[in-house]
């Protein structure tokens, strides 16, 4: 498993959120924040158009597949610098953490039903809370636990955790506004 940065001052931030376009499909966002919540780089993609062909194929990992292989490998490679951590606010996307060096977290209120729908799976989650937002990862050690738990505290020093997918989400309307 790869190590985090201690140095909180210089770390990047990557958020990760894929919307749902109506009559288009799915369009995903990365953006990467530095530790005072500024944007260092956006990207996002071309709506991805649901296809039936590979449902069937892909059967029950279809999901996993679209949302991790097709959507957030393409934003993290369009990346010029490689974030600290990928946080993301979808289950869907949390297997991402086995395609990219960066951990990838989950974040959702802690009051949220997600508990009981990860506590379900097969492998091993560890989480912790900031403000009112709980922060899920996977397969993680102690001493990288440590780090990202404390990674997120200071960011959240200047932003909420949570904050960033709010802007990612009025980012891609305005781009799908523009293409229309």
């Amino acid at each position: 498993m790869t190590s985090v940065s201690q140095n909180s001052q210089n770390a990047r931030f990557g958020f990760v959120s894929i919307i749902q376009v109506p009559e288009l499909g799915h369009c995903g966002g990365l953006l990467i924040l530095n530790s005072l919540g500024r944007p260092t780089e956006f990207h996002c993609t071309a709506p991805v158009p649901e296809n039936r062909a590979q449902r069937i194929l892909y059967g029950q990992t279809y999901e996993s597949f679209l949302y991790c292989d097709q959507i957030g490998l393409a934003l993290v490679g369009k990346t010029k610098q490689r974030p600290e951590l990928l946080i993301t606010n979808d289950l869907k996307i949390l297997p991402l953490n086995e395609l990219v060096e960066s951990p990838v977290l989950l974040a959702t209120p802690q009051d949220e039903q997600t508990r009981l729908d990860l506590q379900s799976k097969s492998h091993k989650l560890d989480y912790f809370d900031i403000h009112e937002q709980r922060i899920w990862t996977e397969n993680q050690t102690n001493s990288v636990l440590h780090q990202i738990r404390q990674l997120c505290f200071e960011f959240t020093e200047s932003i909420p955790i949570d904050e960033p997918f709010e802007r990612i989400a009025q980012a891609i309307q305005e781009a799908q506004a523009v293409v229309r």
